[in-house]
């Protein structure tokens, strides 16, 4: 058994050995050795040499690629091939097109084998990613959204998706990728990117491809990795507008049309209702191609709907049917659920109430519960909203004490 003295010594070795890993995990992306520096090549690379390899083989190559990149669950080129089971100089053959049998010279497909070790890989790791988020739910509204995406994939155009922030629309588009993406879903969470070269550099990225190319070198590159049955989706399309250049916006619409009509691929762009009626008050202008193109168009309202809260609530364990119970949370102050959970819905959105249930978990665990009460959710309402009122002035107290 350790003695005292040497426990804090063990935490203290410890300690500066995950310090050190941390060092040298940065000072090796300081120099470029990074996840994605470790795969060697691109997406529109990888398209054209396995171009010869059967469809099965394409897809699971690609997604192995556009998974492992992705910092969200990233993966070094050597140790997917560890995970796989192959040699990096054999996966690196066989994804830039020199996988050759050794005696004729014959180009080979994948080979069968490792096929079956990425769809293994692929199975654990959609099934880790599943387990690692916070617990998802899905409402009417996140059916809605996952409809349009699909309508988009089948029929190869342009969807709009467009409703009130807060909705849950950014967070139905990362479940959906990891739902259904096999390498062919790519969502492109825009900010205020600087106008068309930004927004090039953005898809780019997403696809595997390296942004420091020029722009037409990028609109080339990015042509060649999408395909028809890919589904790219652009999500908060109206802050392509946040600019200092006007023209900027409608120069980022008209190239994604150009994209399109060279490739023929779904695409998905997504807007604030505000940020949609602005864009189509330019339809007769600038926008009118774009729009042509986008024949379904999904609106998700301006509000969460009750169905869509009904979901939240039921999940995290309280009875709905209980909703219009008043329940008094301090002396003089009451309420009803319902009241508390239509508000929010109207002026804040799904993120206010899920955050008063974070706070209702607390609370809860204060008492040494694990299940919440209507009481603990209107506990942390008021608590908030009491944040939120202008503090009384103290000064007439502070000059008579």
């Amino acid at each position: 058994m350790p003695s005292t003295n040497e426990a804090p010594a063990a935490l203290a070795v410890e300690l500066e050995k995950n310090q050190l890993a941390t060092q040298s995990a940065q000072a090796l992306a300081n120099v470029g050795d990074t996840v994605r520096a470790s795969w060697r090549f691109s997406l529109d690379a990888i398209r054209s040499n396995t171009a010869y390899m059967s469809p099965a083989a394409k897809e699971l190559l690609v997604w192995a690629f556009t998974w492992c990149i992705d910092p969200a669950h990233g993966h070094r080129f050597d140790e997917f091939a560890s995970r796989v089971a192959y040699a990096p100089n054999t996966l690196y053959k066989i994804y830039t097109g020199k996988y050759r049998h050794p005696e004729s010279g014959v180009m080979m497909d994948a080979p069968e084998a490792l096929m079956k070790a990425i769809r293994d890989f692929r199975r654990l790791e959609l099934s880790r990613a599943k387990m690692g988020r916070k617990q998802f739910v899905i409402t009417p509204t996140t059916k809605r959204i996952y409809w349009a995406i699909e309508q988009a994939r089948k029929s190869g155009r342009p969807v709009m998706v467009y409703g009130a922030s807060q909705l849950g629309k950014t967070a139905a588009f990362k479940q959906n990728c990891i739902d259904f993406n096999h390498g062919k879903t790519v969502l492109v969470e825009i900010e205020a990117v600087n106008g068309l070269r930004g927004l090039l550099q953005a898809i780019a990225v997403k696809l595997g491809i390296s942004p420091q190319a020029n722009t037409p070198d990028l609109i080339h590159r990015i042509k060649k990795a999408l395909t028809p049955d890919m589904v790219l989706i652009l999500d908060e399309v109206h802050l392509l507008a946040n600019v200092y250049r006007k023209g900027s916006f409608f120069a980022c619409m008209e190239q994604l049309r150009r994209l399109w009509d060279a490739v023929g691929f779904g695409l998905v762009l997504s807007y604030t209702n505000l940020g949609y009626a602005r864009a189509e008050e330019e339809r007769k202008r600038e926008l009118m191609q774009i729009f042509r193109r986008g024949v379904v168009r999904v609106n998700l309202g301006d509000a969460p709907k009750a169905a869509d809260v009904k979901c939240f609530v039921e999940a995290a364990g309280l009875d709905w049917d209980e909703r219009h119970t008043a329940i008094t949370v301090a002396k003089g102050v009451s309420d009803t659920p319902f009241a508390a959970l239509q508000l929010l819905a109207h002026e804040a959105g799904i993120t206010a109430i899920l955050e008063r249930m974070r706070m209702a978990h607390e609370l809860a665990a204060d008492d040494d519960r694990t299940v919440i009460t209507w009481e603990d959710f209107l506990r942390a309402h008021f608590a908030i909203a009491q944040c939120a009122e202008m503090p009384a002035s103290d000064w007439d107290r502070a000059a008579r004490n």
